[in-house]
């Protein structure tokens, strides 16, 4: 007899390919003319799960092509991509890839790029809390140390450089949004920011400047350097209105040395 790993192998196997399906068929003792049909059921419930999830992920892609065509679509991702998790709200990371390779999305040049938005959002809205900032640690740090500290973003914040106006996409398509519509597609270049100022994630278009503090900011910079990268990138940069403005967002959460830095990235 098949071990049990073997057997589960083999099911999940059969399940989600219909190709195993006569491979699965000597696992069942009886009426094996209605396997096939009873592994449809399931493999038709494991599709659609995956594509519900993709559409609890991606609202916004969901609006722009029309449910019954994301439906659709979302199905033929769930048949080549299975879930590397039990969670289903870690499952659809590789969608935008999927919809920049799909020939009958191709019209829709800036639809990976939503997707990449979205995806961020999704991740942000299920990111840890985080404590606010604490101004007293900052006054007990003599001034002139403070350009060696580490500022520290909050674990729901995430950069995105695209060709496409995205911010204004996720504006329009929102469900309480209520102004005009048009969005101008050639008003790209755009940097964006993702982040969960309270419950529900948010997606901002920022200024260069802005953009080159936090990628700086993202990845281990002194507070010295990243001013400093963002007083090179755009000439008039407000360092401390910026500093103030990102702490007041609850984009900045600390300001550490680097010994604290590094355990917090640990």
């Amino acid at each position: 007899m098949p071990a049990l790993l073997e057997l589960q192998r083999a099911l999940g196997a059969a399940i989600t390919d219909a190709g195993r399906t006569a491979a699965a068929a000597p696992l069942f003792r009886n009426a094996a003319h209605a396997v096939p049909a009873r592994l449809a059921v399931y493999r038709g419930n494991v599709y659609g799960n995956r594509a519900n999830a993709l559409g609890g992920a991606y609202p916004v892609v969901r609006k722009i092509v029309g449910a019954e065509f994301f439906d659709a679509t979302a199905r033929e991702f769930a048949r080549t991509h299975r879930s590397a998790s039990a969670d289903l709200n870690e499952y659809g990371e590789r969608f935008a890839e999927f919809l920049a390779a799909f020939e009958h999305t191709r019209d829709l040049p800036y639809l990976p790029d939503v997707a990449r938005m979205e995806w961020l959002a999704h991740r942000a809205y299920f990111a840890a809390d985080a404590a606010p900032f604490d101004p007293a640690r900052l006054a007990a740090v003599p001034p002139e140390r403070w350009a060696g500290l580490r500022p520290l973003l909050a674990p729901a914040c995430a950069l995105l450089v695209s060709d496409w106006p995205l911010a204004r996409v996720w504006t329009v398509h929102q469900d309480d949004y209520r102004g005009p519509l048009d969005v101008d597609l050639s008003a790209g270049p755009e940097r964006i920011l993702v982040h969960r100022p309270r419950w529900k994630a948010e997606v901002r278009a920022i200024t260069a400047g802005d953009h080159r503090f936090l990628a700086a900011v993202q990845s281990g910079a002194t507070l010295g350097d990243a001013l400093a990268g963002a007083l090179a990138e755009e000439a008039g940069f407000d360092a401390a209105a910026a500093l103030a403005r990102w702490v007041a967002s609850g984009v900045v959460i600390d300001l550490a040395d680097a010994e604290e830095a590094e355990e917090w990235a640990g």
